[in-house]
């Protein structure tokens, strides 16, 4: 028996502790306006006065109100007295296809619900269900307050939790939506989360998806640059007129055009561009009689690079970013002469693949509609060119450089 009276006092004891650790939370829900209210009626002129009678003469009487007329009498409509007042005719039915309007008194409605009542409800019971928290009427140590602003069709809701000094907001919210704005607005406020974050299959609202976003509108520019770029290959080189070629870290210095598309936004920027290379280097057949010498051609790259400004507003900014471009190279490897038939001296080796770029440039005079720019860009190939004819091959990994200048419009 005394086990039994032991095992009751601590399951008492601890049911009353699990209570007492919970945070009692008062939850209170006002229907607001933010509606211009109605101006004040025009202020009336005050009434005259009333005549003064001056010592030794009395004030004249106000005349008296001039009768009514008296009735026309033996003419057709005239009113007939009863009881000493003149008693009018009922009047005439309505003229065939006039329609007549009745107005009646319309009651309210006692099925209609309270917004302020249904939603409080709600959100006590999601309290309550929350781990760690209850609602109550009294005695809280915590408040949930919302605030309802009527538009033309449901409410704009503010919510605001004690505990955390939390604000959120739901722009638009209907009546049948009080269930699944009731659990988001709970959850966000006692675990201090965005309500944006506590959006899950069961409770999306139509706001969720009927949001109508706002975009901002950037500029867009054509871009048209020249420079040079430095790449960088370990190729078959001609030693001399008669000996064989040999393996060589040469530099490949080709002219570099680009034309494109600048998209600006703010602070951010997207170039959407084209660019020729073309080769400036070319050993002469007569050189290299045993053939296997190859040069740099031409190469065709289209790609995109992702800019960021240093100071966006600004007449004259830096910026840096980078991006990816798809290459198509062009080389060109001397026949051995025993194979210099028909007047065709040269076999063609073509290659390509992706490039990755890091880029860092400086735009000035952005003031006006047409400006310039300088841009230094590290090309890094995400693969090694290997290509081979029978008069020869490249097995290289080209890294390079490209530097350009030019305008914006």
């Amino acid at each position: 028996m005394k086990t039994l009276w032991f095992a009751a006092a601590v399951a008492t004891l601890f049911v009353s502790n699990a209570a007492f650790a919970n945070t009692r939370i008062c939850v209170s829900v006002q229907q607001k306006s933010w509606y211009k209210p109605a101006p004040p009626p025009p202020a009336q002129p005050p009434p005259p006065p009333a005549p003064v009678a001056m010592p030794g003469f009395e004030p004249e009487p106000a005349p008296a109100p001039p009768p009514p007329p008296p009735p026309a009498r033996g003419k057709e409509g005239a009113p007939a007295y009863v009881g000493g007042a003149p008693a009018w005719p009922a009047p005439p039915p309505p003229p065939p296809g006039e329609i007549t309007v009745t107005r009646r008194r319309i009651q309210p409605n006692p099925h209609e619900i309270d917004p302020t009542l249904h939603l409080r409800r709600m959100l006590e019971y999601e309290v309550t269900h929350e781990p760690g928290f209850v609602a109550v009427e009294d005695k809280c140590e915590q408040r949930i307050t919302i605030e309802l602003y009527q538009l033309e069709s449901g409410w704009t809701v503010f919510a605001r939790y004690s505990g955390t000094e939390r604000e959120e907001k739901v722009d638009h919210a209907e009546l049948d939506e009080f269930a699944e704005l009731a659990q988001r607005v709970v959850f966000a406020l006692l675990r201090n989360k965005p309500i944006t974050h506590t959006i899950t299959r069961e409770n999306v609202l139509r706001a969720d998806s009927e949001q109508n976003l706002r975009t901002i509108n950037g500029t867009g520019h054509l871009l048209f640059g020249m420079g040079t770029a430095m790449r960088v290959g370990n190729l078959q080189t001609a030693q001399s007129q008669t000996a064989p070629t040999a393996n060589e870290i040469r530099i490949l210095t080709p002219v570099s055009i680009q034309i494109g598309y600048r998209r600006k936004l703010r602070a951010w920027g997207l170039d959407a561009f084209g660019r020729l290379n073309l080769g400036t280097e070319n050993t002469g057949v007569n050189n290299n009689d045993l053939g296997g010498h190859v040069d740099y051609s031409k190469s065709f790259l289209t790609g995109l690079h992702f800019l960021h400004y240093t100071d966006a507003p600004g007449i004259n900014s830096f910026y840096f970013g980078g991006g990816a471009a798809f290459e198509i190279a062009q080389f060109e490897v001397i026949r051995p002469v025993a194979n210099r038939f028909g007047g065709d001296t040269r076999d063609s080796l073509v290659g390509g693949g992706l490039n990755i770029d890091l880029l860092a440039g400086y735009e000035f005079l952005r003031a006006s509609s047409v400006h310039f720019y300088g841009q230094l860009e590290v090309n890094a190939p995400a693969y090694v060119m290997n290509t081979e004819s029978d008069s020869g091959g490249i097995n290289t990994w080209m890294p390079g450089l490209t530097a350009q200048i030019g305008v914006i419009f």
